[in-house]
């Protein structure tokens, strides 16, 4: 038996193919609509970045990365078919690349003798995937929330992951100078 003795059935098209969604759901952006998308985003939040000397310190300066993201994702024509479907290979690696640059702020922003434990690479990534899935629901939904609402609910759920990574190792016990 040949390969070309095997002739499978050809499935008949159909107005609506169950694997691409529900319909009415926007078609996938093409590669080079998704990348200049994924750019547009990235020189947003690198020029809206204050830097490491950001009046208000680190957690100032992650909140208006991570404002400044959602309303440019919360406002973009793209967004809602970028993020309908499920994660291409290169919105991964964005992820991961966003994940890999919070976790290397993380680690800058704070002095520890004792790595955290999960470790802030693991809650970067959390932290990260956590904001793609909460702006991809609400750009879901129909009406869809404020915008403000949700840059509030992103902040929120980013600040609650990585903020045991910057608390103090250990239990301090403050006192004065000389009272034992």
């Amino acid at each position: 038996m040949t390969i070309d003795s095997l002739k499978l059935p050809i499935a008949e098209k159909t107005p609506h193919d169950p694997a691409l969604g529900p319909p009415g759901q926007p078609a996938a952006p093409a590669s080079q609509d998704l990348v200049a998308y994924i750019a547009l985003l990235t020189q947003a939040v690198e020029s809206a970045d204050p830097g490491p000397a950001a009046p208000g310190g680190w957690e100032e300066r992650e909140r208006l990365r991570f404002s400044t993201w959602v309303r440019q994702v919360y406002e973009h024509p793209l967004s809602p078919s970028a993020l309908a479907f499920p994660i291409s290979r290169l919105i991964r690696e964005v992820q991961l690349r966003e994940a890999a640059g919070l976790a290397f702020r993380i680690d800058v922003g704070r002095a520890r003798a004792k790595p955290a434990k999960p470790s802030a690479e693991v809650r970067a990534t959390a932290a990260v995937a956590a904001a793609w899935a909460i702006v991809a629901d609400a750009l879901s939904r129909s009406p869809r929330p404020p915008r403000e609402r949700v840059v509030g609910d992103v902040w929120q759920i980013v600040r609650e992951t990585i903020e045991p990574v910057l608390r103090p190792t250990g239990t301090v016990f403050p006192c004065s100078h000389n009272t034992w």
